[in-house]
């Protein structure tokens, strides 16, 4: 009895075993017939046509699907206005939708973090702020090419100057860097009640706003402007005036207009400034005068007669972009004709980078907007030399800062003085606005020479400010004390003089 149960139990063990192989043959079987979850991706045509592609992220070489949208991270100087507008525009878009982009993620941070920021990884596209910044951003090597054939094809509309001024900066292999998503030009914004009110000529040139006449109402300020170290706009102004007017005479004419001046910490608050009244004249970018002219009928943007340049506001891919296709994808929308509708909106005013935008029914509602687009590009301005700017950028913003706007008390007190020997002395007039207009000498911190902020000077010092932050303290405070100093003798020189 007890044989037969041993038995019928390796009988029963034995059927379970092979039960159980069947089984898993038979599942291994089953999952081996499935459709592998490897995916490739389609390159997309070479079409202005965006085609239909899988969304991918690579690693290593190994193409994977994306399980989520993306959210591409934008480093911007663009306001809220222009970014909430985007995000709306682009998310609904079909490009969004065909590479998978569900959200933008925007990084509105000061033109002096962007190098950290950028280093830091996880940016894909840097967008706005001028061509110096991003010069800036090439010279430290974090900006990638183009490479995709959708959005090289849509850069191909955009074009290559305008009055003279590149529209895209190209490497030594001839591929695209970055390339304006829009166009400006610079002058000041007038309020014309406010002028009435004190008196004073409406301004046309960059000297008209270091005159005598903006001067004589000291203490109260008649011109506005910001600190080149905060506004990328007013210092592409700034090197527009030192070309304009040539270096040494063109620092005389930027001492007298901070002279006149109430410093603000940002472009955008000398605009609201002019808007309010607080000042009759503002150093601006285009289209903040045309909002402002917009939320005050008073005011007039102005273009400085023959003085003036256009400038195209960038768009770039970041190199180590965590989604170079989908980068590509956003930055060939914006440049898009219908990427370019953004700047109609009545509530940005913008300047659009590609004219194709005028032909679309929502260009046909921007007439206005059309005519200051021909009346910018009709403007040849100056002969202005980007390369010139840029090897001095950093030593003329942080030589500004110091002597002009830390030492702008002194400034104010010694051409109040000079002003009302105009009448008194005409002679020690001329002499002593000379004298404050000329570049003053300084001991040069390594050398121990006396020296003066020739246009060579700034140059032979230019990268070193950057690279070396001690340096750039001494040279700062050296500036500072140095201008103080001299503002205060020529005070007391004019009223010495009658004053």
């Amino acid at each position: 009895m007890i044989k037969t149960l041993r038995s019928v139990s390796r009988t029963i063990i034995i059927i379970a075993i092979i039960v159980i192989l069947i089984i898993g043959i038979g599942t291994y079987i089953y999952l081996g017939s499935l459709p592998s979850q490897t995916s490739t991706t389609s390159s997309p045509t070479t079409s202005t046509t965006f085609t239909t592609v899988t969304t991918s992220t690579t690693t290593s070489g190994v193409t994977t699907t994306t399980t989520s949208g993306i959210t591409l991270v934008i480093i911007t100087r663009h306001d809220t206005t222009i970014q909430e507008a985007t995000k709306k525009m682009f998310l609904s878009s079909n490009i969004a939708k065909t590479y998978g982009i569900t959200d933008l993620k925007f990084v509105p941070v000061a033109a002096a973090l962007w190098k950290d920021y950028i280093q830091g990884g996880g940016i894909d596209v840097a967008w706005g702020g001028g061509p110096t910044l991003f010069d800036n951003m090439l010279s430290y090597g974090l900006l990638a090419p183009i490479t995709d054939n959708n959005t090289l094809n849509i850069i191909s509309q955009i074009p290559n100057t305008i009055g003279g001024v590149p529209m895209k900066r190209l490497n030594a292999n001839g591929q695209i860097l970055w390339v304006a998503a829009a166009i400006s030009s610079f002058g000041f914004t007038v309020n014309n009640d406010k002028l009435q009110s004190l008196n004073l000529p409406k301004p046309s040139r960059w000297s008209d706003l270091a005159s005598e006449s903006y001067g004589e109402l000291l203490p109260i300020p008649t011109v506005g402007l910001a600190n080149p170290l905060a506004s990328t706009s007013n210092t592409r102004i700034y090197e527009i005036i030192l070309q304009a007017y040539g270096w040494e005479k063109g620092w005389g004419i930027l001492t007298l207009m901070t002279a006149n001046a109430k410093i603000y910490d940002t472009s955008d608050a000398v605009r609201e400034a002019v808007i309010t009244g607080d000042v009759p004249v503002g150093i601006t970018i285009d289209f903040y005068g045309y909002n402002a002219m917009r939320q005050n009928p008073k005011t007039e943007y102005v273009i400085p007669t023959n003085e003036s340049i256009i400038n195209g506001d960038p768009i770039a891919l970041v190199k180590g972009a965590p989604h170079p296709l989908a980068a590509q994808a956003f930055i060939a929308w914006v440049l898009s004709a219908e990427g370019q509708k953004l700047w109609l909106d009545p509530n940005i005013n913008r300047m659009p980078a590609n004219p194709a935008v005028f032909n679309t029914p929502e260009g046909h509602q921007r007439l206005d907007l059309y005519k200051l687009y021909n009346m910018t590009i009709a403007n040849r301005g100056i002969d202005f030399n980007d390369t010139r700017a840029l090897l001095t950028e950093y030593a003329m913003m942080n030589y500004f800062k110091s002597v002009l706007i830390d030492a702008n008390t002194e400034l104010k007190q010694a051409w109040s003085a000079i002003i009302k020997l105009k009448d008194k002395n005409p002679q020690k007039y001329q002499e002593l606005k000379q004298k404050l207009m000329s570049l003053f000498q300084f001991k040069d911190p390594t050398t121990g020479n006396m020296v003066s902020f020739t246009e060579s000077y700034a140059m032979s010092i230019n990268d070193r400010l950057q690279s070396d932050t001690n340096f750039l303290n001494q040279l700062t405070t050296i500036w500072r004390d140095t201008a103080r100093s001299w503002f205060i003798s020529i005070y007391n020189e004019a009223v010495a003089a009658g004053a």
